[in-house]
């Protein structure tokens, strides 16, 4: 069925020189043709909410008098399929098509300069969609969920991506941003330019604010290496990708954003640079299979940075002030805590739900500890310095604890006075060697690996560590996974057939085809 203003599908009123569309009966359905003119005069405007909730309509054919479409215009509209826009010139505002799940394609004017916040917010059924080249900013979260595009076309005209513009794009392998682009950049398919907050009205620097805008979410590769330079990993960057199991953050890096990483199930390893001095609430959450931290002096600032993550264990470094609000909270596995004489603040919240931290040495350098640091922590035994913060806390919150004594035997000048174990390790070098034939056996010659310690300190080894496998018994990109005391990180080997191997195959195939 086709409906026009003259058959009760549109209410438009009449403005003196111009009419808008400003509702849609909710019964409508089929194809909708909005007319160019009513009462003698254009149709210029569709009003904010026009077709909201009109369920049935599946086709929207909006003629060239049209310049607005007002924001939550066609808000779900569940069952619309298409929107064909006769005209160049429309300027589109927010929310205008979010939630239209059955929209699978959309042909957008031609002379479009902005798509705005939440235009195709949770679009899931939009399999693609070209930004026309005039386009000069993608607003917040424009394309929040749409799950099923697998890549975005970036023009050269685009100079503003706001926070989160391809939040949730699930199924994207590849973002490719046009040569012609003097903001931004894709580097494998990586999205890198000016960092953009949620308050930002109009482009930082991208001398001073290089960022990792966007990293594809639907790329399955196992690990990635962010580019030098970089300053910023971007909020939402890598969040909910489910096959990255190890990123190296660069030198210089300053900030990692809320939810950069969260939900990166797969994510088991991590080194953040002494550079960083904030990250961002939730930005390693859920992460389930990430074990191990070492959090930088450097950092002054990581409110919920790890909320319910796999960790087992976290190292301070020296000189770090606060254990930030809420930090670790919902922590389950988190059994072992290092704290450095340097901290003098334990937030809110920090430790709270971490179930199985047991022993932990609080020094009499922490002055204030929050409430509910330790709320919920069934398994806690807090060693305490007499008449310290920490006891003084203890003693009033009925948490158990136990008093740090002195020795009363003599001690033995060449002997450790406490017991230092491994808190986790990292590869400071891989070998020399990385591309092997089948069958060889894998070299650690220039393997190298730092060694971290519950006493803060830190040493680099050449051997002592093992690794598995041993023997190169795959092609392709295999994991190699270096093990010292229970703790393990892992490189990359590349590994082909020989000539010769190859020789052999194809003939033992010809043999098996005979």
């Amino acid at each position: 069925a086709s409906f026009a203003a003259g058959e009760d599908a549109l209410t438009i009123m009449s403005y003196g020189d111009f009419a808008a569309v400003i509702s849609c009966r909710k019964t409508a359905s089929g194809v909708i043709d909005i007319p160019s003119t009513s009462g003698g005069v254009p149709v210029t405007i569709i009003t904010d909410n026009a077709f909201l909730d009109c369920n049935a309509i599946t086709q929207i054919n909006i003629p060239s008098s049209i310049t607005e479409i007002g924001s939550h215009a066609f808000e779900s509209c569940i069952s619309l399929e298409k929107v064909v826009f006769a005209g160049k010139k429309c300027n589109i505002k927010s929310a205008a098509f979010s939630h239209c799940s059955s929209l699978a394609e959309i042909e957008l004017p031609e002379e479009l300069i902005e798509i705005p916040k939440h235009a195709f917010a949770y679009c899931t059924g939009l399999k693609n969609i070209t930004i026309p080249e005039t386009v000069k900013i993608i607003g917040e979260e424009a394309f929040r969920v749409c799950s099923d595009i697998t890549q975005f076309n970036i023009p050269a005209s685009v100079n503003v991506i706001r926070k989160n513009a391809f939040l949730g794009c699930s199924s994207v392998t590849n973002y490719t941003v046009a040569s012609g682009n003097s903001v931004y950049s894709s580097i494998d398919g990586v999205i890198y330019g000016p960092y953009q907050s949620s308050h930002d009205k109009s482009i930082s620097s991208p001398i001073t604010d290089r960022a990792l805008i966007q990293y594809p979410i639907g790329n399955e590769a196992a690990s990635y290496s962010v580019k030098p330079g970089t300053v910023i990993i971007s909020d939402c960057a890598f969040g909910g990708n489910k096959y990255i199991t190890s990123v190296v953050l660069p030198s210089g890096l300053k900030k990692i954003d809320s939810y950069a990483f969260n939900e990166c199930t797969e994510l088991s390893s991590v080194a953040i640079p002494s550079t960083v001095t904030e990250i961002g609430s939730l930005a390693f959450g859920k992460c389930s299979s990430l074990k191990s931290v070492r959090i930088p002096a450097s950092v002054a600032s990581f409110d919920s940075a790890f909320y319910q993550a796999g960790l087992t264990s976290v190292v301070f470094e020296n000189g770090i002030k606060a254990i930030d609000i809420k930090s670790f909270e919902g922590c389950k596995s988190l059994s072992s805590v290092s704290i450095p004489n340097t901290v003098e603040t334990i937030a809110l919240g920090a430790f709270y739900g971490c179930v199985s931290l047991g022993n932990l040495e609080i020094p009499s350098s922490v002055k204030a500890i929050g409430n509910g640091v330790f709320g919920e922590c069934s398994a806690i035994n807090l060693i305490v310095e007499e008449n310290s913060a920490a006891h003084v806390y203890a003693d009033k919150n009925n948490i158990k604890y136990e008093l740090k004594s002195g020795s009363e035997e003599p001690i033995n000048p060449d002997e450790p006075t406490t017991k230092k174990t491994v808190v986790s390790v990292e590869i400071a070098s891989i070998p020399e060697k990385t591309d092997y034939n089948y069958k060889d056996t894998v070299s650690t010659k220039g393997l190298s690996l730092n060694v971290y310690y519950s006493d803060n300190s830190k040493e680099t080894i050449t051997s002592g560590f093992k690794i598995s496998p041993e023997t190169c018994t795959e092609r392709g990109f295999q994991k190699v996974t270096v093990e010292y005391e229970g703790f393990t990180d892992t490189f990359e080997i590349n590994v082909t057939f020989s000539f010769l191997q190859w020789v052999i195959w194809i003939l033992l195939l010809g043999f098996l085809w005979y």
